[in-house]
């Protein structure tokens, strides 16, 4: 057993998940993604819950156990709960958290049975700093887990939503959990408040597509293929490319804001987080940070 927050924390819990839910419902674009909750079964062994927050995967292990990646928040958490523990029989011992963001990390007081929570550095700070207690584990590089035959590799390779990522490969699968490095069909959204930067994110989706993967669940949406992930990846390469080129030019962010448009990369706003003026506002921006560290 492991506290959790105060009840302060609790009630800023509160606050924020009301108010992201009254977003997505106001908004239209993503709350279908983000609120409908959708239970999978990848195989015999592997779970999904997509939607009801940031998706959840589970993983059986031995006769009585699983590994949770990502704990969903409030009622989405206690569904995810009530799976593993009712439909399942299972305890989940193990937790990796790809980001700090309560709509993946806010279900992680469901679970005070779990050994291990294993986080990015700075997620563990953010999180601590919330109030947030759990035998966290941090990965820096890479933990290599071997679960009743099942291999588990989680990776920190690179920032980008935040600045404390992680992914979980699943070798056997071929199949890789990327948390918000990547949102099926929505443009990308970066987080300044938790240290995401979209400059760092072009250079993280590069280093995801070094691993052998054929499909990838994303943090919200449905399960990509390989080619799907690839075409974001060229997304924001190109994003960067051009609004590097127009600062070379000598264009203002409101020239260049005009100029990239990228009509062939077709992704919608996710709620009212993400938009493609947005990104290349903040690409323009990023790139100014650059400049100025390299005088």
């Amino acid at each position: 057993m492991f506290p959790f927050r105060s009840g302060q924390n609790k009630h800023r819990a509160g606050v924020r998940a009301v108010g992201l839910g009254l977003v997505a419902l106001l908004c239209g674009c993503g709350t279908a993604a983000f609120l409908h909750l959708s239970p999978r079964s990848f195989d015999a062994r592997l779970k999904l819950l997509l939607g009801g927050g940031g998706n959840a995967a589970v993983l059986l292990h031995g006769r009585s156990e699983a590994l949770v990646v990502d704990t969903k928040f409030g009622d989405f958490g206690r569904r995810l709960r009530h799976q593993v523990e009712q439909d399942l029989a299972r305890k989940v011992r193990r937790i990796v958290l790809t980001h700090a963001h309560f709509d993946h990390a806010g279900g992680l007081k469901l679970f005070p049975d779990a050994a291990v929570v294993m986080v990015h550095p700075n997620a563990r700070k953010r999180l601590e700093a919330e109030g947030i207690r759990a035998p966290f584990v941090e990965v820096e590089g890479e933990v290599r887990l071997l679960l009743d035959g099942d291999e588990v590799r989680v990776l920190a390779m690179g920032s980008g939503h935040t600045d404390g990522d992680l992914v979980a490969l699943l070798p056997g699968r071929k199949l890789l959990i990327a948390g918000d490095l990547v949102n099926e069909r929505f443009e990308p959204y970066c987080d300044p408040k938790y240290g995401g930067d979209i400059l760092a994110l072009s250079n993280t989706l590069p280093n995801l597509m070094t691993l052998d993967f054929e499909q990838l669940v994303p943090g919200h949406g449905e399960v990509m293929p390989r080619a799907q992930v690839q075409s974001l990846a060229d997304y924001v390469a190109a994003l960067q490319a051009q609004v590097r080129q127009g600062r070379a030019e000598g264009l203002t962010e409101n020239q260049v804001v005009a100029k990239v448009k990228l009509p062939e990369y077709r992704l919608e706003r996710f709620l009212a987080m993400s938009s493609r003026e947005g990104n290349v506002r903040a690409m323009f921006q990023a790139l100014g940070r650059e400049g100025m560290r390299a005088r």
